[in-house]
């Protein structure tokens, strides 16, 4: 007689296994070597087999120096007749999140198809007690040539990856960029994808699949916060399509006053026409006054309003003295009047709330 006491779920629902790889007839390539092609990473020449979003020069704080490490936003792209993509990995650390699943954090993701038809594979899978683990992400019994799209882990480092297709497989370049100037995004946790079941269901990667264009995440969980130096990074890069900021969940009131203004100078220095967004900071359950508000822009603290009637009389001054490529989204409309169905724990995303911040905010961009 049964206790109704398990010890693993997997026992009872073979699907709920982490299936087993079998490595026979799998040869294991670099994504550092072509035609591989490594996206998202602005600085990755000087990296050179590192993954890091930031260069080591300027410093901007510690905890950005550490959350550089983590891969947010990089892609490795290729096309092969491989029936079998097969993913081996060593992270950074093991830790695990209380509110974000580990696919998300930790794990790679694959979709296959190409420009205007990617559709999600899965994510690897493996032992929460792993660093090093090899996962297969996808196997077919047909021929043909298929794209490929790998998205990395969002809130974990990578310090090894080798991309395991059958042996003598044909492998070739992806489809190019359909813009060849990459959008540069700085931001907080959110922008980092917290808390997202999967690394392609980041906002960020969304937008990239959908324009098929480079972006590059520069979202620092808990720490974006409008320092000079990180815009003196950003501003270093070369000829990019647009500049998207949204970090005052991180900087605050006090903190948009006091940095945003020579953040816009510093990227205006070496950009002057590039279009610069400016988002204000989406729904938050700890920020709103009541619930069940027909318009939920009215229902924000002090605090908040204060912080976004800033940013939005800022940039119309800037764009009434002349700069008419700088705009200002109100993150308020970005979630829908059911926000709460958007949140993970009342502050980070799930996978609706990236998927809807992507849908409104594309309505906006200005390339």
């Amino acid at each position: 007689m049964s206790n109704g006491k398990i010890n693993s779920i997997a026992k009872l629902d073979p699907y709920m296994a982490i299936p087993e790889t079998d490595e026979n007839g799998i040869a294991y390539h670099s994504p550092f070597e072509a035609p591989f092609r490594l996206g998202g990473s602005a600085f990755q020449k000087e990296m050179h087999h590192q993954f890091r979003r930031m260069p080591f020069e300027p410093f901007v704080s510690q905890s950005v120096d550490v959350l550089a490490w983590y891969t947010a936003g990089l892609q490795l792209q290729f096309k092969s007749t491989s029936k079998k993509v097969v993913i081996k990995a060593k992270l950074r650390h093991t830790e695990l999140m209380h509110h974000m699943p580990q696919t998300g954090s930790s794990s790679f993701d694959l979709y296959v198809g190409g420009p205007g038809n990617w559709q999600l594979r899965c994510s690897a899978r493996y032992d929460l007690k792993q660093q090093e683990f090899t996962s297969t992400v996808f196997e077919r019994p047909d021929d043909g040539l298929r794209e490929y799209l790998i998205n990395f882990p969002l809130y974990n480092g990578v310090d090894e990856l080798w991309i395991g297709l059958e042996d003598g497989a044909e492998i070739l370049p992806p489809s190019p960029w359909s813009c060849d100037k990459p959008v540069v995004v700085y931001g907080t946790s959110i922008t980092q994808g917290g808390c997202a079941s999967h690394p392609g269901g980041a906002w960020t990667n969304i937008l990239s699949r959908w324009h098929n264009c480079e972006f590059y995440n520069f979202g620092f969980s808990g720490s974006g916060r409008g320092e000079p130096a990180a815009a003196e990074i950003l501003a270093s890069i070369e000829n990019p399509r647009c500049f998207i900021l949204d970090y005052e969940p991180n900087a605050h009131n006090e903190g948009i006053r006091n940095t945003l203004e020579k953040f816009l100078d510093i990227l205006r220095s070496k950009h002057p026409e590039v279009p610069i967004t400016v988002i204000s900071k989406a729904p938050h359950a700890s920020t709103m006054l009541s619930f069940g508000a027909n318009d939920v822009c009215e229902e924000v603290s002090e605090d908040c309003r204060l912080s976004r009637e800033f940013q939005k009389e800022l940039i119309a001054k800037r764009r009434a003295a002349g700069d008419e490529n700088i705009y200002f989204v109100d993150g308020l409309k970005l979630l829908g009047i059911d926000w709460g169905e958007c949140m993970m724990d009342g502050c980070h995303f799930n996978d609706l709330g990236f998927y809807r911040f992507a849908e409104n905010l594309n309505k906006y961009l200005y390339f």
